[in-house]
């Protein structure tokens, strides 16, 4: 299958999807190398261990948005950083990653998740080096979700109703935050991470993640998406700030209408560092 099916005829924002491809496994190893060999549970032992977790929060971040620079498309030698795709997409998930891990009370609240980081430098009750990893993470995702959504209107008849070429592509939404959740919960990281009812997760929490990008993907996704747009930079962190407040209100009407007929919902619940009380290991 010819990788141009997937990837934006946009020459600007294919080199950025490509590089976000390439970086993907690099920012995964690192990640994963510090959770599961125990360089993360050292760290969080260590009286500087916050800085180290905020060097690889930050690093990791830095990196990909360092290569979306250094390996820009030929076209875009002479426009201005801030009128390139991989700008404006990065300032995309910026936006959704800090506002997703600020109001993460949801996460605490309804599926019970936990930190055990005992990170100090935290922020809303989050480790604040997942700010700017968590952009990372979303960098990936959204390219993703806009691949396959390219990939599955191109199976749509053409004379096939025009809502059929958006509602093709929703499965792979839940797909990604299914695969976040298995990754992420895993036992070798239970000391840091986990879920109290991981099986309640696996199924509920991948159904509501993945709504998270059901309502958000359609406003990044046209994003200098045609060759030729340039999308406003202002337009674009007006799309991240609407496509979060369609997440709040998705999380809210779970929280209240849906979540307490299939599990306890504990209101102005924290978890972080509940050693003794959860799922965490000492």
């Amino acid at each position: 299958m010819p990788a141009a099916a997937f990837l934006s005829a946009n020459p600007g924002k294919r080199a950025a999807e490509r590089w976000y491809l390439i970086y993907t496994p690099i920012w995964g190893a690192v990640a994963g190398l510090v959770m599961t060999t125990g360089l993360a549970k050292a760290w969080s032992r260590s009286p500087w261990g916050d800085l180290a977790f905020l060097v690889q929060g930050v690093g990791l971040w830095l990196g990909g948005l360092a290569g979306g620079y250094l390996f820009r498309a030929p076209e875009d030698a002479g426009r201005p950083w801030w009128r390139l795709y991989h700008t404006k997409f990065q300032l995309w998930m910026f936006v959704f990653a800090f506002l997703g891990n600020y109001w993460s009370e949801y996460f605490y609240e309804v599926l019970h998740m936990q930190y055990g980081f005992r990170t100090r430098w935290n922020l809303h009750h989050v480790p604040f080096f997942l700010y700017p990893m968590t952009v990372a993470y979303f960098t990936t995702y959204g390219t993703l979700i806009n691949m396959f959504r390219r990939r599955a209107a191109a199976w749509v008849p053409a004379g096939a109703p025009g809502w059929t070429r958006t509602a093709v592509y929703l499965p792979v939404c839940f797909v990604v935050a299914g695969l976040e959740t298995v990754l992420n919960a895993n036992p070798f990281m239970r000391g840091l991470f986990c879920y109290d009812d991981l099986p309640f997760m696996l199924w509920f929490g991948t159904l509501v993640y993945g709504l998270w990008f059901v309502v958000a993907s359609p406003l990044w996704f046209p994003i200098d998406e045609a060759p030729g747009e340039d999308t406003p930079l202002g337009r674009v962190a007006q799309s991240a700030l609407a496509g979060f407040m369609l997440v709040l209100l998705v999380n809210e009407v779970v929280r209240s209408g849906v979540a307490p007929y299939v599990t306890t919902v504990r209101r102005g619940a924290i978890g972080l560092d509940n050693f003794g009380t959860s799922c965490l290991d000492r």
